[in-house]
């Protein structure tokens, strides 16, 4: 995975869903070390920072979301595509690409500095505008903020490609609606997340699991 395009990821919505048909707001915990999400992860745009010191930021979208089934998180007119662009949900990744690297052997190690995370919900995704990935004015409205903490980046072809681990705490949520229920994160995952990310290029995917209590 190309250093400059290698983002830190979180995740989205947590826990088993079982209760999502109830006619209550949505509460579960996620129990520590649950799977809570799949996701694919993409560039903001196609103009990557041409020098890897500049700030970068990269978006992704969950496949997989606890028991939600997968048309539910993207807009019905999008059916069967599955994309960013209709993703009702996105997490937004802001991080300076500036890292600590070691070589030896042909393997590199590099540690990924701390950076924030945002979490927009947008119920009519087909409205955002990518044009300007600064501007995110139409990308919905933040339900969930993280702090990633650093995390190590391992390869062994100069970053191209890779392995990751990382932690987000979350530091603040707000109470959303999605398909008639009510969600916020901090019931959901009041610990954070920890996630396992792997990329080529400037695709990557991973699952992230929840932190428990003492973690």
């Amino acid at each position: 995975m190309k250093l400059a395009t290698f983002a830190l990821p979180g995740i989205l919505l947590l826990g088993s869903f079982a209760s999502v048909q109830a006619a209550v707001p949505y509460s579960t915990l996620a129990g520590s070390g649950q799977v809570a999400v799949a996701f694919l992860g993409v560039p903001a745009s196609t103009d990557h920072p041409t020098n890897p010191n500049e700030p970068y930021i990269c978006i992704w979208y969950p496949l997989i979301l606890g028991d939600l089934k997968l048309g539910s998180l993207f807009a019905p007119s999008a059916a069967p595509v599955v994309d960013k662009e209709h993703a009702y949900l996105i997490w937004v990744s802001d991080y300076d690409a500036q890292v600590v690297s070691s070589t030896n052997g042909g393997f590199t190690l590099m540690l990924v500095p701390t950076g924030t995370a945002t979490i927009y919900f947008n119920d009519w995704p087909e409205h955002r505008i990518w044009t300007d990935p600064t501007d995110r004015s139409t990308w919905g409205v933040p339900v969930a903020r993280f702090v990633r903490k650093a995390g190590i980046f391992q390869s062994a072809d100069d970053g191209y490609s890779g392995t990751m681990i990382s932690s987000a705490e979350l530091v603040s949520s707000i109470p959303f609606s999605l398909n008639g229920q009510t969600f916020d994160f901090r019931n959901l995952i009041p610990n954070g997340i920890t996630c396992y990310v792997a990329g080529v290029g400037d695709a990557e995917t991973g699952t992230c699991v929840a932190i428990g209590d003492g973690m």
